[in-house]
């Protein structure tokens, strides 16, 4: 074993090798994508009554999207940037060799403006300069698993432009089976210049022109959070005393985000497909709206629709902390609703330790 400015190498001789000590080789973006498209599609044979990506979505859609997921071999050989995700004392411990630590929190970064909460393109983009990372890397996200930390990166990238690939480590840090570093490695920080997409987010405004056409004629609506915080269940625990208004927004379709995982992975293709695109009846061409309580965990309902395919897919970066609190005069222009009600239940769950300190009410 070797020591490294601090990073421990576990391969013969500090290389790069896997547990087998096999040659993982070079991958590049094609290589991955016809990999994991072929692998997600298999998956979803057999699933009788559930409307798979092959059914909603041609198969180069399903191929561009699918490649958020990859495994560590997949990765092992890339020359691009890994960021990791999880809390700063379990960088410290042990990471990815060379990996640097994502500043999440300052990734959820948003500014006010006349029509609502909009991630704010300056702040986040000072953040990816403090890790050093270009607009033109590539880069590999993982944390423990693959929760709402992780696709809270991705957002922040896909947002600000950015030009290099993307890329998830499916089955989180414990899947790693390459080198690895420990201590805090500061590297040297560089100008991210941002091309926000404003196409990604949906806006207060954006949402309240289209109130009672959610779901209908309108736009997909999905709320990310518990159905208790859903339904405003009278005594829930998840219910967020500081929100002045409980309830959801007109038209939406309750899917919790815990769903999308099963222990440190996605979940299965063929189910989340049945999830969205069958009991929830979205359409894959869009537009579709996600949101949560705040900006962290409906982007992983967001990664999540992308990888499946959809099309179209924005975020609420308010949420419905914006939306719960408008002043008494937009109200009649913002209401929540608690009597329609449509949940679609889920299984699997989220392991590891991914939250963060986030909460998992949406």
């Amino acid at each position: 074993m070797t020591e490294t400015n601090g990073e421990r190498a576990t391969g013969n001789d500090g290389e790069r090798t896997g547990r087998d000590g096999s040659d993982p080789g070079t991958v590049t973006r094609r290589s991955v994508l016809a990999a994991t498209a072929g692998a997600g599609l298999a998956s979803t044979a057999g699933c009788a009554g559930v409307t798979t990506p092959a059914d909603v979505s041609n198969a180069a859609s399903i191929a561009g999207n699918v490649g958020y997921f990859v495994g560590p071999q997949e990765v092992a050989d890339t020359d691009g940037v890994f960021l990791d995700a999880r809390s700063r004392q379990q960088y410290r411990n042990e990471h990815v060799y060379g990996a640097r630590l994502a500043p999440v929190e300052a990734l959820t970064a948003r500014r006010e403006t006349d029509a609502g909460f909009v991630p704010d393109p300056d702040s986040l983009a000072a953040a990816l300069g403090e890790t050093g990372v270009a607009p033109t890397d590539d880069v590999v996200v993982y944390g423990s698993s693959v929760g709402s930390r992780v696709t809270r990166v991705v957002f922040a990238l896909e947002y600000l432009g950015h030009r290099g690939d993307v890329f998830v480590l499916n089955g989180g840090y414990d899947s790693w089976n390459g080198r690895v570093g420990s201590g805090i490695r500061e590297p040297r920080t560089r100008s991210y210049e941002p091309d926000p997409r404003s196409d990604l987010v949906a806006t207060r405004d954006w949402l309240a022109d289209r109130v009672g056409s959610f779901n209908a004629d309108g736009p997909g609506l999905v709320d990310v959070r518990p159905p208790e915080a859903y339904l405003a269940a009278r005594g829930s625990d998840v219910l967020v005393r500081s929100n002045e208004r409980q309830g959801h927004l007109p038209g939406a379709i309750d899917v919790h985000w815990t769903g999308n995982v099963d222990g440190s992975r996605l979940a299965d293709p063929g189910t989340l497909a049945g999830l969205y695109f069958n009991s929830a009846e979205l359409d894959t061409g869009g537009p579709i709206v996600v949101y949560g309580q705040g900006n962290v965990d409906p982007t992983n309902t967001w990664v999540t629709l992308r990888a499946l395919g959809a099309e179209g897919v924005r975020l609420y970066d308010g949420g419905f902390a914006e939306w719960a609190n408008v002043p008494a005069e937009l109200r009649g222009r913002c209401p929540v609703e608690t009597k329609t009600t449509a949940v679609v239940e889920t299984s699997g769950g989220l392991g590891g330790n991914d939250d963060g300190g986030f909460s998992c009410t949406g």
